[in-house]
């Protein structure tokens, strides 16, 4: 199996982009239900980071794309990261996808699970959910298609030319507001057929995620 190449490896933890005035260095918009994240979520979030806690419909077709472009309308700073959170990804994990784009050293960072079969992952990441996600995931890769053949452009590459590979990524990424906010749209396949259309640089990174929304 081909191995992710992890964009925040060796990086150390300093931050190299200077928020404005009297904002975080970085927004974390919280996709969640009722619009409603527990206080020990919000805790759980990096040092310098704002949570932006936007409500989710989890029946709509485009309820994430609703929630993330609504929570994006209120974010300042100048990094952004987008989290569903049916994902089961930890916040605590956010951090490793802002890092890069705050260095400059990609302008797109994508979650992707980290695998592994032992009881505990098994645990964390029980069969049901693995073959939940994948559907989820190969939806996804055919939506970015159609868009990409639409806009007559090419499948999104990460850092190392390699064309993106989705078959484990989890709905949480992160990026300059700018760039976000200048995109038609804000469902993720939005994002990355836009990432390819416009070149940006599209890095991966492994993160550990639980079996259910906003896992302690």
């Amino acid at each position: 199996m081909e191995s992710v190449h992890d964009a925040a490896r060796d990086l150390e933890p300093t931050f190299a982009c200077s928020p404005p005035p009297g904002t975080a260095r970085v927004d974390a918009v919280l996709a969640a239900a009722r619009g409603r994240a527990p206080d020990w979520v919000l805790a759980r979030l990096p040092e310098g980071y704002r949570g932006v806690v936007a409500p989710l419909d989890g029946h709509a077709p485009d309820g994430l794309e609703a929630a993330w472009a609504a929570g994006l309308e209120r974010t300042t700073a100048p990094v952004v990261a987008l989290m569903d959170g049916r994902s089961g990804v930890d916040p605590r994990e956010l951090e490793r996808l802002a890092e890069p784009v705050a260095r400059g050293s990609a302008d797109l960072v994508v979650a992707v699970r980290r695998r592994a079969w032992d009881p505990t992952a098994l645990w964390r990441w029980p069969l049901h959910r693995r073959l939940l996600d994948g559907a989820a995931a190969r939806r996804m890769d055919r939506r970015l298609t159609e868009l990409a053949a639409r806009s007559g452009t090419p499948g999104p590459c990460d850092t190392t030319g390699r064309p993106l590979r989705l078959g484990d990524a989890v709905p949480a990424l992160a990026a300059r507001r700018q760039l976000l906010a200048a995109v038609d749209g804000s469902a993720p396949e939005q994002l990355l057929a836009a990432a390819a259309a416009e070149g940006w640089r599209v890095a991966q990174v492994p993160v550990r995620c639980g079996p259910g929304p906003l896992h302690r």
